[in-house]
């Protein structure tokens, strides 16, 4: 079987470009002054360490559980960007999936936060902590090194509800993310041009792109692919 034809075989439920979005929770000035920023100087890891919660059904209570400060990209297909966006807003840079990988990017594991098989990991997890933080302080911190990182590439969900636009279930983890195909990295990316495949950007803010794009010098290069959302929303 040929190459051409291996290619017209692929399955299309995923990308060959990963897609990260900047503007949730952000008015239109900073987002797009972060898709500036991102374009200028790389990923840069943020001070805070990310915030996992799960309902402990046993106790009766939301805990709380905190990751390394992560690098987020999206797996989903141009045409399904849309969707995405409704949640995440309309100012993104693609990568292009090799480069990512070769970049300490990960798949994220989805994990049903409601399982037998996570509240047993939980239950596990509080156990050993406690008794190591009696009994040996070089493994209890090694324990908590492990807890970090595997919450760098975990993610807990509802995997049975539909996802919806929420930001209360996003903080409490009660919303689906499994259609967001999330990739992860723990380290800063100071990414190159022939990185990025391409940006979306809103229709009202291309010209003022492509003018700031002659001023500033941005990692991409004159070929990079510029898309207005409204043609990203057609598709």
């Amino acid at each position: 079987m040929n190459n051409r034809l291996l290619v017209q075989l692929k399955q299309r439920f995923t990308s060959e470009v990963l897609w990260h979005f900047v503007s949730r929770n952000k008015d239109h000035e900073t987002s797009y002054n972060t898709l500036i920023s991102i374009l200028k100087e790389g990923f840069r890891l943020g001070k805070k360490n990310e915030e996992f919660k799960f309902y402990d059904f046993k106790g009766k209570k939301w805990v709380t559980l905190w990751g390394y400060p992560v690098n987020c990209l999206a797996d989903i297909p141009l045409k399904d960007l849309h969707i995405h966006a409704e949640r995440y807003g309309q100012f993104a840079i693609g990568f292009h999936k090799e480069s990512a990988i070769n970049n300490h990017f990960n798949p994220v594991l989805y994990i049903n936060q409601y399982s037998s098989v996570f509240h047993r990991f939980i239950e596990l997890r509080n156990e050993l902590e406690a008794y190591l933080d009696r009994t040996d302080k070089v493994m209890s911190d090694k324990l908590q090194e492990l807890l970090l990182l595997l919450g760098s590439i975990a993610k807990a969900g509802d995997l049975k509800a539909n996802p919806v636009i929420d930001g209360n279930m996003d903080e409490l983890q009660a919303n689906n993310f499994y259609y967001e195909r999330e990739w992860r990295s723990i380290y800063p990316w100071n990414f190159d041009s022939g990185c990025v495949a391409a940006i979306i950007i809103p229709d009202n803010v291309v010209d003022r792109f492509l003018n700031d794009r002659e001023k500033i010098d941005l990692k991409i290069n004159a070929s990079t692919a510029i898309l207005p959302f409204s043609m990203v929303y057609r598709l």
